[in-house]
């Protein structure tokens, strides 16, 4: 299978010494198909072309590449997209990753390790050349975040781990090839880039990350020192914090409010996630509350990026890297729903992802903001017809505001499935409500429409995701042990997984 790639650099004089350079290494697979010389005209031509992968040039007139690969994003969220530029600032790196390049390499790469990086890209992985690898980890060094043992730290608390340095070393010594472009390896790339964005933002984080910085007045300051702002939704905000009295990173999730009822819902998910214990399931160390209204639930500090962040960086997984994480977060489902608990908010950025070396993968479910258990009482808290949830990921009875069971979570599940393979949710609308309509209305579309030569989907895997997506709660699986089950039977070598036994 020919490799199609889009050129896109403004000087004829570098566009042709690239082509030179691809032709010297006799890849008689690798055929670029389309030149442009601004981004502007890259993003023009895109859609008609649909490249494997595009070689981006990052400053150009009329539209910079950060531009253009933005805009190619919107078109085709599963472009592959490999910067080929000048420019190694640490800045320039994570603006590129940020918007979901797939590479970043300089111009001057040897032509060997460019054909490489073509093909690491189109697999689904991450690239990057040598020397911004040490010039990332020069960065990290300065900053004191190189695994405990291997230098005292001065920054904000952040450190790469073994894996993270063994990724980085291979990296730097220009032995890619040593690496798969497995999700593995990306998971790994990924969490470095996450860390050098952190000690980016520089001291400034720490002096802003924590929640005063929002005007809120905390007296945990003996017990908790805030480094980064990890996200923000509509009830609560997480950090990054130390314990102060062990060193130890966690996440710290934070509701301020004089709403009784988030209150209550804030002080049901700690409850809630008190009871659980389960290795895909984020666990709780404790919940503290204070005087001014403001309350505090301290987590296990997940040492990866979500699925959702995987997703924006690279698209789509091949099926042999997406069933091992379904299955954990199926176990995790089983455990829940057997433990009475419903999530009602399963998605991709509610799914961390880490991995400890190249043979493993390990996911966990988060936030328990809207979960709901067999209390009664505390679920008098979710008034009757009142819709909660993410527009994207919710179960048709969800939308219309009806009393829900886990087979809402097991339709937020394939809707999470769906987009694994795809790079993109089942439905998709202009606004919030257009997309519930789409989901109580509209058939699932099926991902027969969306395989491509590298993603294969086999049949039984299409054949369980539609079923989880069917619009009638009763045509679904009636309980996610049967979701499992069906999981399970699929995990098959790779070489049959186009469907033949």
């Amino acid at each position: 299978m020919t490799l199609r790639v889009m050129l896109v650099e403004d000087q004829s004089l570098i566009r042709m010494g690239i082509e030179m350079a691809l032709s010297s290494q006799n890849e008689t697979e690798i055929e670029i198909v389309s030149k442009a010389e601004n981004g502007l005209l890259a993003v023009q031509s895109y859609a008609s072309e649909r490249p494997d992968v595009v070689l981006m040039d990052m400053v150009m007139p009329v539209m910079d590449g950060l531009t253009a690969t933005r805009k190619i994003k919107e078109i085709d969220r599963n472009a592959k997209i490999i910067f080929l530029t000048s420019n190694s600032a640490i800045e320039d790196i994570l603006a590129a990753f940020a918007l979901g390049a797939n590479g970043y390499c300089m111009k001057d790469i040897e032509p060997h390790a460019l054909v490489e990086s073509l093909k690491t890209a189109y697999d689904g992985g991450l690239c990057v050349d040598s020397r911004i690898a040490a010039s990332i980890l020069d960065y990290v060094t300065a900053r004191g975040a190189l695994p405990k043992g291997e230098g005292e730290t001065t920054g904000n608390g952040t450190r790469l781990n073994e894996r993270d340095m063994e990724v980085l070393q291979l990296l730097i010594d220009g032995l890619a090839s040593e690496l798969s472009s497995s999700i593995n390896t990306k998971l790994t790339v990924l969490n470095i880039l996450n860390k050098v964005v952190v000690l980016n933002d520089g001291p400034e984080v720490r002096k802003n990350a924590g929640p005063d910085s929002n005007g809120l007045q905390v007296d945990i300051s003996d017990k908790l020192e805030f480094i980064e702002m990890l996200g923000a939704g509509g009830m609560s905000t997480v950090f990054k914090a130390r314990q102060k009295h062990s060193g130890r990173m966690v996440a710290v999730k934070i509701m301020q409010s004089t709403d009784s009822g988030l209150w209550q819902r804030f002080i049901r998910e700690a409850r809630i996630m008190s009871t659980l214990s389960h290795p895909s399931i984020v666990a709780i160390d404790e919940l503290i509350t204070d005087g001014d209204g403001t309350a505090y639930i301290v987590m296990a500090l997940v040492d990866g990026p979500t699925l959702s962040g995987i997703l924006e960086c690279g698209g789509a997984m091949i099926e042999q890297e997406a069933v091992p994480i379904f299955l954990q977060c199926a176990h995790a489902l089983v455990y829940l729903h057997e433990s009475g608990v419903i999530h009602r908010d399963i998605k991709p950025s509610n799914i961390i992802v880490y991995c400890e070396n190249e043979e493993t993968i390990f996911a966990k479910i988060a936030d328990f903001g809207i979960a709901k258990n067999n209390d009664a009482v505390e679920n008098r808290l979710t008034m009757a017809g009142e819709i909660v949830g993410s527009p994207l990921y919710m179960s048709p009875e969800q939308c219309r505001g009806e009393d829900l069971d886990e087979r809402s979570d097991i339709y937020s599940f394939g809707c999470v499935m769906f987009e694994v393979l795809c790079g993109f949710p089942p439905f998709v609308g202009s606004n919030y409500f257009e997309t519930m309509t789409m989901h109580v209305n509209q058939p699932a579309p099926l991902l027969d429409e969306y395989e491509t030569p590298r993603r294969k989907i086999s049949p039984k895997l299409k054949q369980i995701v539609a079923k989880c997506l069917e619009k009638l709660p009763e045509d679904r699986f009636q309980n996610s042990r049967q979701l499992l089950t069906e999981l399970e039977a699929i995990r098959m070598p790779a070489a049959t997984i186009d469907g033949s036994q």
